[in-house]
């Protein structure tokens, strides 16, 4: 019992017995396979999606905003936020590791923060109260840091012969 959870928390080989033994057929495991496949094409595309929120805050700023208010706070915060929960049924499908589906579910909360931090500045408040929405820039380093490490850990799922 207890080699069977470390195999389902390492990221050793996705068809080797993480979590089944005889019910693993052919066909089970293709589906393992192909979920983790998807997690992982899901994760790189969760990066590039906060790459891109990065760029549409920018663009707001000094450019247009327009690509603040339409483009960076509702398309972009959403799309974040909803892979990074669609992400987490499909991690589960392809047996990956605990730790690394819960940095993922971690993303969409640290969404939900994201949004609550500029409540102060959207509610017109002054002195330290509107000073908390400064936070917001520091919350998207963290939202950012942490697909970074969801990220190197989908490639040390590639790079192991796993996607």
């Amino acid at each position: 019992m207890i080699s069977q959870q470390q195999s389902t928390e390492s990221n050793g080989p996705v068809l080797g017995h993480a979590g089944g033994g005889v019910k693993d057929g052919p066909a089970a495991l293709w589906r393992v396979a192909v979920a983790r496949h998807a997690y992982v094409v899901g994760i790189y595309l969760l990066g590039l999606a906060v790459v891109v929120q990065f760029l549409l805050a920018g663009l707001g700023i000094f450019w247009d905003a327009q690509f603040l208010q339409v483009w960076h706070a509702e398309v972009g915060a959403g799309v974040i936020f909803g892979l990074s929960l669609l992400l987490v049924p499909v991690g589960l499908l392809g047996r990956v590791p605990g730790s690394t589906l819960w940095l993922t579910a971690a993303v969409a909360g640290l969404v939900v923060v994201q949004s609550l931090l500029l409540a102060p500045y959207h509610l017109n408040a002054t002195g330290l109260l509107r000073a908390v929405s400064g936070l917001h820039v520091v919350n998207a380093l963290l939202i950012f840091w942490v697909v970074l490490r969801l990220v190197t850990r989908a490639s040390n799922f590639r790079t192991a012969g796993n996607a």
